[in-house]
């Protein structure tokens, strides 16, 4: 167990402290990344949010397509997403992931995108090379886009047992991938789909690659914390719990962002920590899509932190006990960090996901982060451009505070699992066993099982380094 510490700790430390980045059988097809070419002609274009309406279903017909007069640029024969500020569909508002030049969804553009699984919804066309990439994991291996231009849409069909999930059925799983970019980059902008059935994609980037495809080792806890045979661990791309996820939120970049940048190494190993869970009566497919984009405007790096403290590997909660695993940064330095982006992982049991500002000087907390939805947990950006939804711990509703966050000395940020490990809590869903029948909880990748209790995010002007466990009383509303 010391080892295993020890290695968590290490871990911890080297994304926290990083400035180098913002599972199955034999014979997988590989998973390395192929980077497309260049922009199609006429897509780069003004911006047409003037004539948006409000509704996100504005301008598509009953099939659910985009009206040939509502077309921001033509779709028909696109293979690359554009970016720029010319939204697919002219006549509905931004939105990440229904309408994002950025992003622009498989099903719009390609009309024989059509599989067996569900999730179609959030495939997405890649940046143009010169442009970005797109990382992520396929049945297909390397000849994925390839087909999907093409309309060949038999990989799906002759996809591999280890690709495909059946129903009632739960794994966590770490894939190997990787990217062919020869030159180290920098980026801004990154939107992550996975499909339905997802959990949760944990991405970190590594030295090598070989051998690529599903790691035999089910159940990992975390992407290379126990794998080493990739070699050391030079960065973080980041995760999301939830299919649709990406920042930032909007199609402005806030004029605080002016410089914001994280690194992207050559040409990296790329190790996938996915968790899927069945609940469907039909099977499901393992798939993901990330879209990077390269950004020129580079003067102000952000690090990316992984709070969690090695005690959880000791976690050994016996049933019946309601516990909070509350850990707190104190800020350092001379000068403001930024908050960036925050977002959370934990499992069933934690009925409330919290994180607040304790001011130095100032007893009152001040709530930045509150989710309920343990199935979906939320990514919350902190900027001048994005309107987050209000957090209201009383009726239980996900949200987080708006605007910029910035922590001075001093000041702690904290964050908070309420874990009610109850028949009570159990009874909530009918998948959960009781407290009882699963014995003690523990620390692993298990939605029903097991627990974790995680805080990710971004900031600027320092690094977090490893949070403690803070024996202080939690604020009312963690515990709701």
């Amino acid at each position: 167990m010391s080892k295993q510490r020890d290695a968590l700790l290490s871990l911890v430390s080297i994304i926290a402290l990083s400035v180098a980045c913002s599972s199955g059988d034999k014979g997988q097809p590989s998973g390395k990344t192929k980077t497309p070419g260049k922009t199609p002609a006429g897509t780069d274009g003004g911006n047409e949010k003037s004539d948006a309406g409000t509704s996100p279903n504005a301008g598509r017909d009953a099939d659910g397509h985009i009206t040939k007069e509502c077309q921001g640029f033509s779709l028909t024969g696109l293979k690359y997403s554009p970016g720029g500020t010319t939204l697919p569909n002219k006549c509905a508002p931004f939105d990440a992931t229904l309408n994002n030049p950025y992003a622009v969804r498989c099903i719009d553009a390609l009309p024989a995108y059509k599989t067996r699984f569900p999730g179609d919804e959030y495939c997405i066309l890649p940046p143009p090379d010169d442009q970005g990439i797109q990382v992520g994991l396929h049945p297909q291996g390397d000849d994925y886009w390839n087909q999907m231009w093409a309309g060949d849409m038999s990989g799906y069909d002759n996809a591999s047992g280890d690709w495909i999930m059946s129903p009632g059925t739960e794994t966590t799983q770490n894939y190997l991938g990787g990217a062919d970019n020869p030159n180290p980059e920098n980026y801004y902008r990154t939107y992550f789909r996975m499909r339905t059935g997802s959990h949760h994609n944990i991405i970190t980037l590594q030295q090598k690659g070989a051998p690529e495809g599903w790691k035999p080792t089910t159940g990992e806890a975390l992407p290379g914390l126990f794998d080493t045979s990739n070699g050391a661990l030079i960065g973080i791309l980041g995760g999301q719990q939830r299919p649709d996820d990406g920042q930032p939120a909007t199609l402005e970049k806030p004029a605080e962002d002016a410089g914001l940048y994280l690194k992207w190494p050559a040409s990296p190993a790329i190790l996938y920590n996915m968790h899927h869970i069945n609940t469907t009566t039909e099977d499901i497919l393992r798939e993901g899509w990330v879209n990077i984009w390269w950004e020129s405007d580079a003067t102000i790096q952000e690090t990316w932190f992984m709070g969690m403290g090695s005690d959880q590997i000791a976690m050994n909660i016996p049933p019946g006990s309601t516990v909070d695993y509350h850990y707190s940064w104190t800020i350092g330095g001379t000068s403001p960090t930024r908050l960036v982006r925050l977002f959370g992982h934990r499992h069933f049991w934690t009925e409330n996901f919290s994180s607040w500002i304790e001011r130095q000087g100032d007893t009152t907390p001040d709530l930045i982060y509150d989710s309920f939805d343990w199935s979906e947990m939320p990514t919350y950006r902190y900027d001048s451009a994005v309107k987050n939804p209000t957090p209201d711990p009383d009726t239980r509703t996900d949200g987080a505070a708006s605007g910029i966050v910035l922590l001075n000395p001093g000041d702690k940020l904290h964050f908070n699992c309420h874990i009610e490990y109850t028949d009570a809590r159990a009874s909530t869903n009918s998948a959960a066993p009781t407290p009882e029948v699963n014995g003690n909880l523990r620390f692993a990748n298990e939605t029903f099982k097991a627990e974790m209790c995680i805080g990710f995010g971004n900031v600027t002007g320092g690094a977090l380094g490893t949070p403690t466990r803070d024996q202080t009383a939690v604020p009312d509303f963690a515990t709701k």
